[in-house]
């Protein structure tokens, strides 16, 4: 009877191990699949390479220890007491031997005629730079510079720029006349407005086209400029015949660019003053003449020369070859004086918002043309 127990037990076991298997999941049968890929590459052997490199901070240029003991002569058209462009070149000469500790000469009151020999003496006395201040020595300071190719030359209001060893810079010529032309057309009651001008250049030619523009930009088509021509940098007597005369054809505003002649027109606005004629406003050039007349005179247009003599100064000691140059009110060599109280306060305002929108965007003023060429 046992036995015959183990037996059934037995058989249902086996039973119920085929009924597992026949439940359990199937085995999924695997097939190997094999493929050749071809795969075009481009092996590229990198080798790296550490190395301790001690690499030096940029700093700026050291101008001084470029220019430091050079010697630095400059020739001038007037003398350097003129309150205008002659007083700005011989602050030029000051501020190359301050900042930069050049050795400086300079000779004043050069005739187109003597310019040649001048320029040449200094060079064979081993001046290292040599400067023409004026248009006028174009000529000559082109002849002495190839002559002299171990000599740097400096030339203001020149225009060539083919010697390697002659640096020609302008103060750009357009902006002056526009600003100064503006404010003059907006304070006149004749609608008459004079300059007086030394000698006749291309640079004081476009100023006055600009200033001519000015006023058409604000819709005044109907003032009358007139221009009249000293023949000198140093002839006050010529300058207050010439504005007299401007004067009694009823120009009330005066412009003169006569450097040591300057004094001559504001004597001649004096004398009107003094007649009880105060409707008469002069506007300075080249430097402020406020102190000259401070009823009457405006600050005007400041071209400082010591910023194009510093930034030629710069190019020579950066190693850099000669050129034409051109810098401007965007660069800090110009600049609109200060009004002290003379104009009325919305013709001010104007002219400094004018300044500012130009300052932001040159191009603000579509008609105001700059020349960087003359």
């Amino acid at each position: 009877m046992k036995n015959k127990s183990i037996v059934v037990l037995m058989t249902l076991l086996v039973a119920f191990s085929i009924l597992m298997a026949s439940c359990a999941a199937p085995t999924p049968e695997v097939v190997t699949v094999q493929e050749t890929v071809v795969v075009e590459k481009e092996v590229v052997e990198t080798v790296v390479v550490e190395k301790e490199v001690m690499v030096e901070p940029e700093g700026e240029f050291d101008y001084v220890a470029a220019l430091k003991g050079k010697k630095l002569a400059s020739i001038l058209s007037g003398p350097v007491n003129d309150g205008g462009w002659n007083t700005n070149a011989y602050l030029g000469l000051i501020n190359a031997r301050d900042k930069f500790q050049m050795d400086i000469a300079y000779t004043e009151s050069v005739k187109v005629e003597d310019a040649e020999q001048i320029l040449r003496d200094y060079a064979e006395a081993g001046y290292d730079i040599v400067m023409a201040h004026g248009y006028e020595y174009a000529d000559q300071i082109a002849a002495v510079a190839r002559e002299y190719p171990d000599v740097k030359f400096i030339q203001t209001n020149g225009a060539e720029g083919g010697i390697d060893n002659l640096y020609t810079v302008t103060l750009s010529a357009g902006e002056g006349g526009y600003f100064m032309g503006r404010l003059a057309c907006e304070l006149t009651k004749t609608k008459k407005i004079q300059w007086i001008i030394a000698e006749q250049f291309p640079i004081m030619d476009h100023h006055v086209l600009m200033a001519k523009q000015a006023c058409e930009d604000l819709g005044m088509t109907d003032i009358e400029w007139s221009e009249s021509y000293v023949g000198s940098w140093g002839d006050p007597a010529k300058v207050k015949e010439l504005t007299k005369a401007a004067l009694e054809q009823g120009a009330d505003i005066l412009i003169t660019v006569a450097d040591a002649g300057d004094p001559g027109a504001i004597e001649a606005i004096q004398e009107e003053y003094d007649k009880g004629n105060t409707d008469i406003y002069y506007i300075s050039w080249s430097k402020d003449r406020n102190n000259l007349a401070p009823e009457f005179a405006i600050g005007g247009w400041e071209e400082m020369v010591d910023q194009e003599v510093e930034y030629v100064l710069k190019q020579i000691a950066e190693g850099n070859p000669g050129g034409h140059f051109s810098i401007g009110l965007l660069e800090g060599a110009n600049r609109i004086n200060p009004f002290y109280g003379l104009v009325p306060a919305e013709v001010e305002q104007d002219i400094v918002d004018l300044e500012r929108q130009y300052l932001e965007d040159p191009t603000s003023i579509p008609n105001l043309v700059v020349r960087t060429d003359l």
